[in-house]
């Protein structure tokens, strides 16, 4: 299989094996370490079949013959004490996840096979009293444990299309920062594959970020209008071909699915028994594959710790600071509060004098037994903030204490920083090595890529004079650049209108080495700021500015707020008007081929073959179909790069084919 089965191709799947129940289960066997077989027989014409199950793959029904191991293993022998001789009594979806539930009946009880066909994957052995008997793959999750004696429970149950009203529909799609392709799959759950469907369907851009409610209830009805085919059991199952090879299964004909053929079959469960001989990878490439994973997981989890613990200590300095500044300008009322406390060790009668020191409105705590002092001081805006004073010391004392230790934690964050660095640096040559391992098991590209670069995760260019063009593609990708790309020396820009991505001009190029930023390539900046920005759908021009990054800022003034992928600039912007023009073509990084759209005056510098384009009426995957046909690469690049709306082509460079 080329993608994961659906909730959907679940759906059919358990449907299409209703026609097993009451088969008696006769042999088991475990041939790989994620293979099993488990031998069933008709009991009215004694005919058999296997049911075949790849551990978190798919599962299908055959007639084959299997090379069975002479020794059974521990999970086969378990299978067969508690299932052989028994009866299939029911077949269930798990709360349209990718579970499938068989239920086989014994004299004893009823006991249950789940089958769970997540990315993980296991096949677990369950009890008449859903305690789990032995799992093929002991797990563990904060929420749920898979192992024998534990009771078994499903993944928390996810949404339920079927079940899905409008008003909650609405709600998640215009909750998302996602566009509109991945918030079906991922919010809605519907996979990559249904969503895809339903956009081609509804005609309707995946990647839309922003929905009126025409749009919504046009992919709802869309939506609806799909799910009854899985209601009315109106299934057509087809392998899908391309260039005669098999490469998808599907319940019916897809629209999303170009430039393929479909073959009709009987079912889905048998006709996946084609997937049998299929492997995605050998077991050495996918051993390694699995061990780079986990380092990479390793990895980013080390990364993200890292990153909350920096961001962590710069709260901290910037409390610690914030601390000594308000004891300075409360000073005569701390100097007063702490001259009151140590009178009171001179007297005999404290009690009465803790309590009045207590009742002042500055003291928040006092516990002189505990040397526990907690005030509380007014900044410049009025806003209160709570700090422990050491009632020991002097006003000064503890002023220069709290500046000690925010000098401290700066020296600490520069070490948390170079970490950062370092953890990054492991994370790219890992992921380069990842790379060139599924390169060796991929058939060749229509465009080479060897590496990936750290920039590819956003929007990007490489300008004329090869810096490094970075900008979001949402909100969460805008403060990712911000907070850990902008550097002392590099430019921000941003176009001139609500809706624009954050830009960032690097000072060096794509092997690292310094390059200074100029005019021509902050022109440029700023018309890729323009061009990808919501000004692409509604002008032929627009404005955009370039600051420092010391004029960049996400601390709003008193009474502001600061939305998620927004900053505050400050001080003088350099504005540049814009033409909407953007070129694309199929550029050499380093030792790699790379689709890139930029400026006309980038593209050039790098290619003599190129596609000019404007803001235009024509719908974007009909020109991005156009533009992938002339440079010969895979429509999904091209798809990646196109701005946000129609298109138009207005000029090709060293290309046979004219204007579209």
């Amino acid at each position: 299989m080329m993608r994961s089965l659906s909730s959907f191709d679940i759906y059919v799947i358990v449907y299409e094996l209703q026609r097993i129940i009451n088969y008696h289960v006769e042999k088991i066997y475990q041939i790989s370490n994620d293979e099993i077989i488990i031998k069933i027989k008709n009991p009215e014409n004694r005919e058999k079949e296997i049911l075949y199950i790849r551990n978190g793959k798919f599962i299908c029904l055959t007639k084959r013959i299997f090379e069975t191991p002479t020794k059974p293993s521990v999970f086969a022998m378990t299978l067969r004490k508690y299932l052989q001789n028994g009866r299939i009594s029911e077949i269930t979806q798990q709360d349209f996840d990718r579970i499938i539930k068989i239920k086989i009946r014994k004299a004893e009880g009823e006991y249950t096979l789940v089958i769970e066909l997540l990315s993980q994957g296991n096949i677990v052995l369950v009890d008449p009293d859903g305690d789990i008997i032995l799992p093929l793959i002991q797990q563990r999750w904060a929420h749920r444990t898979l192992k024998g004696r534990e009771h078994y429970t499903p993944p928390p149950a996810q949404i339920n299309p079927f079940e899905l009203d409008y008003d909650e529909f609405k709600k998640i799609i215009l909750e998302s920062d996602a566009d509109l392709v991945r918030t079906l799959a991922v919010k809605l759950h519907l996979s990559g594959i249904i969503a895809e469907e339903l956009c081609v369907r509804a005609n309707i851009e995946k990647s839309l970020k922003q929905f009126d409610e025409e749009i919504l209830n046009k992919i709802y009805i869309e939506l609806k209008e799909f799910l009854k085919k899985f209601i009315n059991r109106d299934f057509k199952p087809v392998f899908v071909k391309k260039d005669a090879e098999i490469i998808d299964i599907l319940p019916f004909s897809f629209q999303s699915y170009i430039k393929v053929s479909f073959e009709e079959i009987e079912t889905m469960v048998s006709g996946l028994e084609i997937f049998i001989d299929k492997k995605e990878e050998s077991k050495d490439e996918e051993k390694k594959q699995s061990e780079i994973d986990k380092i990479i997981g390793k990895l980013e989890r080390q990364l993200h710790q890292q990153e909350e613990s920096i961001e962590n200590i710069k709260n901290r300095i910037k409390k610690k600071k914030l601390e000594g500044d308000l004891i300075y300008l409360h000073y005569q009322d701390c100097e007063e509060l702490l001259k009151e406390i140590n009178a009171i060790f001179r007297e005999k009668d404290k009690q009465k004098l803790i309590e009045e020191i207590r009742g002042k409105p500055i003291v928040k705590t006092f516990e002189p037994t505990q040397n526990l002092l907690e005030i509380t001081l007014l900044d410049t805006s009025g806003k209160p903030f709570d700090i422990r004073l050491d009632f020991r010391k002097s006003v000064s004392e503890n002023a220069q204490k709290a500046y000690e230790e925010s000098k401290k934690l700066q020296k600490k964050l520069r070490g948390a920083e170079k970490s950062v660095e370092k953890t990054k640096e492991k994370l790219r040559k890992i992921l380069e090595d990842k790379e060139e391992v599924k390169e060796e098991t991929e058939k060749p590209s229509m465009v080479t890529k060897k590496r990936v670069f750290w920039f590819e995760r956003f929007r990007w260019f490489v300008s004329s004079k090869g810096n490094i063009v970075i900008g979001g593609k949402d909100a969460k990708t805008n403060e990712i650049i911000v907070k850990k790309y902008l550097k002392e020396g590099d430019r921000y820009v941003h176009a001139d209108i609500q809706g624009a991505p954050s830009c960032i001009v690097k000072q060096i190029g794509v092997d690292d080495t310094f390059i200074p930023i100029t005019e021509e390539t902050l022109r440029e900046a700023c018309v890729f700021a323009s061009c990808y920005s919501k000004a692409w759908k509604q002008f032929m021009e627009a404005q955009a500015y370039w600051v420092h990054p010391e004029q960049v800022s996400k601390t709003p003034q008193s009474g502001e707020f600061v939305p998620k992928g927004a900053f505050i600039i400050r001080g003088k912007r350099n504005y540049c008007k814009c033409k909407l023009e953007l070129a694309i073509g199929v550029v050499k990084i380093l030792d790699t081929e790379k689709i890139m759209a930029a400026p006309i005056d980038a593209i050039a510098r790098y290619t003599n073959r190129y596609i000019i384009i404007q803001p235009g009426n024509i719908e974007k995957n009909k020109i991005a179909r156009k533009i992938s046909s002339m440079l010969h690469v895979p429509l999904d690049d091209i798809l990646k790069v196109l701005p946000p709306g129609g298109c138009n082509i207005i000029k090709t460079v060293g290309l046979e084919e004219g204007i579209a």
